[in-house]
């Protein structure tokens, strides 16, 4: 479904669209015209040639604004988030996902919109948060000293003190 956020050069790429659909219906209509008249040839081949690039083109420009739209950016921008364990900058999503930056803008203010990504400032650069996507380590903890452990060793007490060991995601 179409939403306002697709710009407002949508309607002039319908209408491109269509008044290229008449022109090659025009053509056709010359080009059966052929039959009796040979030298409506040319003018049928330039209609059927103008149409068809005409509706190619717009066609062409209204798939590449759908695939600008947040809408269906989102769902590229996490998974492109969840590569970089969590943390994406804007520079991060344009190169990745090859988008102009006022899309791509308009995506993450969209995903901080709807609460899945928050805004960090670090070194002179934002940063893109994913809460969900975040790498988390776990590790076997003890739950009388403290100590830390490596969940590859195959521990039950804590060699330092003899506690039980729990696994705890950090």
């Amino acid at each position: 479904m179409a939403s306002k956020e697709q710009g407002p050069g949508r309607t002039a790429t319908l209408g491109l669209f269509f008044l290229g659909a008449l022109i090659l219906a025009a053509g056709l209509i010359f080009l059966c015209a052929v039959v009796d008249n040979p030298g409506r040839l040319p003018v049928a081949i330039a209609l059927l040639a103008g149409g068809g690039g005409l509706s190619a083109w717009a066609g062409i420009r209204w798939q590449r604004a759908r695939q600008l739209a947040p809408e269906v950016l989102d769902d590229r921008i996490v998974a492109l988030a969840d590569a970089h364990d969590g943390e994406i900058t804007l520079a991060q999503v344009v190169g990745g996902l090859g988008v102009p930056d006022e899309a791509a803008r308009t995506a993450l203010t969209h995903l901080e919109a709807k609460g899945l990504c928050h805004q960090e400032h670090r070194q002179g650069r934002t940063v893109y948060v994913f809460q969900g996507l975040e790498e988390q380590k776990v590790a076997r903890r003890c739950t009388y000293c403290g100590s830390e452990f490596s969940v590859r060793k195959p521990l039950h007490k804590c060699p330092n003190c003899g506690g039980t060991l729990e696994i705890t995601k950090t």
